[in-house]
């Protein structure tokens, strides 16, 4: 099966990026645009993989919607691929059963943070895209599903908490739900795995949370993502 793994951060890609033997390729893309593109033959997948690069003007990670939107686009006209994957950490819900490392599959997206209560644009706004049935897929790795709400902000607003409530989110992050929508425009298939850092219904703030248990929800990331190439069907 062809694959294309979009990340958009560096320090999440890196152990994948290792654990697949993943080479640098010469983008069909401008070079001034920032992203990388890695290409690893694993499982009996061909596969290419796309990290946002970095921002030079702050030296750190195109992390956010915009970034990842562009980055779909871009890895849908240049390389075709059967399945894309939206690869990275999020927040997550102690409520909902998360903990720190848990790891989740996702089909289903929504943006929390577009709040434009006018008729029409309240829903386009929220853009509930279903992309994908992993419902097999889960079961076969024993993995939860949830659905994923992206936003602009790692902070917890109470207004996004109850965008993601009312539709029973259980993943937080800040790209995914951007490549869900350029996805259903092409009609591509498209999941997510997403691994939890920070719980946002506990004390202490989602920031402070990601930094103390990135490593470890980067390492769980891994490890799933690789079984996950195991069970996917092989080369078309």
């Amino acid at each position: 099966m062809k694959l294309c793994f979009l990340l958009a951060m560096q320090s999440e890609a890196e152990p994948l990026l290792q654990a697949l033997s993943a080479t640098p390729k010469t983008a069909a893309w401008p070079n001034w645009l920032p992203f990388r593109l890695f290409h690893s033959a694993f499982a009996e997948h061909d596969i290419h993989l796309i990290i946002s690069g970095e921002d030079k003007r702050f030296n750190v990670d195109n992390i956010g919607l915009e970034a990842a939107s562009l980055m779909t686009y871009l890895a849908l006209e240049n390389l075709q691929p059967d399945l894309l994957i939206s690869a990275g950490t999020c927040g997550g819900f102690a409520t909902k059963g998360a903990q720190i490392g848990t790891v989740y599959l996702a089909d289903t997206f929504l943006f929390h943070d577009r709040h434009v209560p006018l008729p029409g644009f309240a829903d386009s706004s929220i853009s509930h895209t279903n992309t994908y049935d992993v419902s097999t897929l889960a079961e076969a790795l024993s993995l939860p599903i949830t659905s994923v709400s992206s936003g602009s902000s790692l902070l917890k607003q109470d207004s996004d908490l109850a965008v993601m409530a009312r539709f029973d989110v259980g993943a937080k992050e800040m790209e995914a739900a951007a490549i869900a929508w350029v996805c259903q425009l092409a009609s591509q298939p498209m999941l997510a795995l997403k691994s939890v850092t920070n719980l946002l219904d506990e004390q202490g703030s989602s920031e402070q949370q990601f930094v103390r248990h990135f490593s470890l929800a980067v390492q769980r990331l891994t490890h799933e993502a690789l079984r996950l190439l195991e069970v996917l069907p092989k080369r078309n």
